[in-house]
């Protein structure tokens, strides 16, 4: 009797014999909604969720660098951090994450060496369910590749197929469960949606009575990931290292995966745009804090996500100053006019300047 992993395997050669179109579009849904379902009985059989290398977070943020073996993630982390990450000109250098520090901006970010990603990593192939299990719960992937490497596509599939999407956020699906009334759709008018489709697909998830909540135009894969809820949605740059063995690699040919960064990690080449790659893509942003005395520290920023309000702030700093709250002062060079005074839910920019008023 063949495997699950066998039977999924079969499952995706039909989906690559049958040529895409309306007449098959149906039908190539169907056999990704049971291949969703497969997998989730592959978790289960595993017992659930994998636990991942024992790795602490630390810092403002978490990134993993995720690539195949020998592309020179332990390099581009030396590079970038005060780590000693061994290297070598042969694969599998690296059998364990190795975590370092990029300060940069005030933000103390947390690098991530894994061991490279080869094919079936997602169904456990060198330890690749601890790999990816160590990439879930990263803020942001930088996709290592080099000028000879490719098959991004392929690191793309073993994320997917291990829960994980990048460079897309999730839909405004939501599906309750009930006892009874079967499948009810429930979507604004503007939404264009196949009701049969929709039905046959959870049908597949032996879901027969739930209420479906489709509240924008989503895809099949939308609903099977909802269905399936193991999904995490990360964002995605792409380093392309050993940029210096071919400066005339054509990095459109990757682009499509995130923003491009063009890097050596032998000569250094690139290293300082990359490391402000990593901080916009993280959306961080900076907020200094002015003290009793009227001091302002601009070395140690309070470091925070974009959308921050001065709730946060006061949370970040100590919860008690949430009850004791009056009003804040805000001002900083990118606002246009000087302070202004604000309430407690008042969104922040970077590098604001922050002076709490409390009641006592």
């Amino acid at each position: 009797m063949p495997t699950i992993e066998e039977r999924i395997k079969e499952i995706e050669d039909e989906i690559k014999r049958t040529q895409y179109n309306k007449a098959t579009e149906h039908h190539i849904g169907l056999l990704k909604a049971k291949i969703a379902k497969l997998q989730m009985e592959a978790s289960a059989s595993h017992g659930g969720s994998h636990s991942g290398f024992a790795v602490p977070k630390s810092g403002d943020a978490t990134v993993a660098l995720v690539g195949f073996p020998n592309v020179g993630k332990s390099s581009l982390l030396n590079r970038l951090t005060n780590s000693e990450s061994e290297i070598g000109d042969y694969a599998f250098t690296t059998l364990q994450p190795i975590p370092g520090i990029l300060e940069y901006k005030g933000a103390e970010i947390q690098i991530l060496d894994l061991p490279g990603i080869i094919e079936n990593a997602s169904y456990g192939s060198a330890r690749g369910r601890e790999i990816l299990s160590a990439v879930r719960a990263a803020d942001l992937i930088v996709i290592v590749t080099d000028v000879q490497a490719g098959g991004i596509d392929k690191i793309l599939t073993e994320l997917y197929n291990a829960g994980i999407v990048v460079n897309r956020k999730r839909r405004n699906v939501e599906i309750r469960k009930t006892t009874s009334g079967g499948i009810r759709l429930h979507r604004p008018k503007n939404v264009d949606i196949d009701e049969d489709y929709i039905k046959e697909i959870m049908k597949e998830f032996k879901l027969v009575n739930a209420d479906v909540y489709i509240r924008e135009n989503v895809s099949v894969e939308d609903i099977i990931e909802t269905l399936q809820g193991r999904y995490v949605y990360i964002p995605s740059i792409v380093a392309v290292n050993k940029i210096d063995m071919n400066p005339s690699f054509d990095t459109s040919q990757v682009s499509q995966y995130g923003e491009v960064f063009r890097v050596s990690a032998k000569t250094g080449y690139g290293i300082e745009e990359l490391k402000e790659g990593i901080f916009r893509s993280l959306n961080l942003i900076r907020i200094y804090l002015r003290n009793k005395a009227g001091v302002v520290d601009f070395q140690k920023p309070l470091i925070v996500r974009e959308g921050t309000t001065v709730r946060e702030v006061c949370r970040k700093i100590n919860r008690s100053m949430i009850d004791s709250f009056r009003y804040a002062i805000v001002s900083g060079k990118n606002r246009p006019i000087g302070e202004q005074r604000v309430g407690i839910d008042y969104p922040l920019m970077d590098e604001d300047i922050v002076t709490i008023i409390s009641r006592y």
